[in-house]
């Protein structure tokens, strides 16, 4: 990875505060660390990131642009959260990844806490992200809602806030709004990673809230595939438990394999142009291409790191509208369940296509399918 150059900014003579920084930095541990702003320009606004290596102070320049996002060597991140987060599992300089923040004294900043030596002087002000003083993760994502999944219209940007204490996720219209437009209880939720084929493009995640019995479905998109999966990993940890969880002495590491080969539809059927839903408990999560009937489907798809709550998969066949404000209509469904299947066994069976309140086929689908448990011991790291 390449490591961007820290530029000084104002005199080429550290000031006292900066003197004081280095210092506190110093006498850390290695892999201690602080974000300061250094500038602000018109479309821009600069920060240090000093890091503790094993000899010195090592400085790296952040970017923030106009746009919301930050740019630091050469990859784009929603927020100084990820930045941090990212580099406290990867090596950001020398063997080293980050290790401890340094803490003054707070001032909240609109929903920003920030920690300040000179409250007249906000470009020599020492910034703590909200991700390690208030437990929060923050940043821009794409969101589209509703009760069908999958869900269509148009993707609407937010700023959203993950509140790790209370397992609870916040989203705003702008990232200095006081009033939030929506609120997830991510106790009552699952997330999914959704396949690139269901919308054509990268970085797309799903949650699925189940509140009364009745279902509502988030899909997300952030502006990389990278970005997708750091949200995704940090909302898999507070969906479904509760803060006080433990790890319990043997983990399950569950996977699904499906491949869609052929179908069989009813000669007097009359569908014309035909394709798949694959879902997982009621989330659509990969859509195959149109194809015009007959035809023999040859897709693919890996699902991993299912929850322990996934029960069951389900393809389902619809056939296209030849008119945009005709919604495509469904020819029938094939629902599997995930107990009822071999352990490591490819599944190749024919299976009926049925629909709801009727107990005749419309046809049948052809699924070969694998389902995965590996049993993983904890190992515990206290002596």
């Amino acid at each position: 990875m390449r490591i961007p150059t820290w530029a000084k900014c104002g005199s080429m003579t550290p000031s006292p505060e900066k003197r004081s920084w280095t210092y506190s930095l110093t006498v850390r541990h290695i892999g201690s660390f602080l974000v300061r702003l250094s500038s602000v320009e018109k479309s821009e606004r600069h920060y240090s990131l000093s890091v503790k290596t094993r000899d010195k102070v090592q400085r790296f320049r952040i970017t923030r642009y106009d746009t919301g996002y930050y740019i630091f060597g050469g990859r784009p991140f929603s927020s100084m959260d990820d930045v941090v987060d990212r580099y406290r599992s990867e090596v950001i300089i020398d063997g080293i990844t980050l290790g401890a923040p340094i803490i003054q004294t707070v001032r909240p900043v609109g929903r920003q806490a920030m920690t300040v030596t000179s409250p007249r002087d906000r470009t020599n002000s020492i910034i703590l992200t909200q991700a390690h003083r208030q437990g929060e993760k923050t940043g821009l994502l794409l969101l589209r809602k509703g009760k069908k999944s999958p869900v269509y219209g148009k993707w609407k940007e937010f700023y959203f806030v993950i509140k790790y204490g209370e397992q609870k996720l916040l989203y705003y219209e702008r990232e200095d709004s006081h009033k939030a437009k929506g609120l997830l209880d991510l106790r009552q939720c699952q997330t999914f990673a959704v396949d690139p084929t269901l919308y054509g493009r990268n970085g797309v995640f799903m949650v699925m809230l189940k509140y009364l019995n009745e279902l509502s479905f988030y899909y997300f998109a952030a502006q990389t595939e990278e970005l997708a999966q750091v949200w995704l990993r940090v909302m898999k940890r507070h969906t479904l438990k509760t803060p006080d969880t433990t790890k319990t002495e043997v983990q399950q590491i569950r996977s699904l394999s499906l491949s869609i080969r052929d179908n069989k539809l009813a000669k007097s059927s009359g569908h014309s142009n035909v394709y798949c839903l694959v879902f997982l408990d009621g989330a659509a999560l990969a859509k195959t291409i149109l194809m015009q009937v007959p035809c023999i489907f040859d897709e693919s798809y890996l699902f991993q790191d299912l929850l322990l709550s996934t029960t069951s998969f389900s393809v389902e066949l619809l056939s296209a509208s030849k008119r945009a404000y005709i919604k495509d209509s469904s020819i029938g469904r094939v629902t599997i369940q995930l107990s009822d299947m071999p352990n490591g066994q490819d599944d190749d069976k024919w299976h009926h296509l049925m629909t709801k309140g009727s107990r005749t086929a419309q046809g049948s689908l052809k699924l070969v399918a694998n389902f995965k448990v590996l049993l993983c011991m904890y190992v515990s790291t206290t002596w």
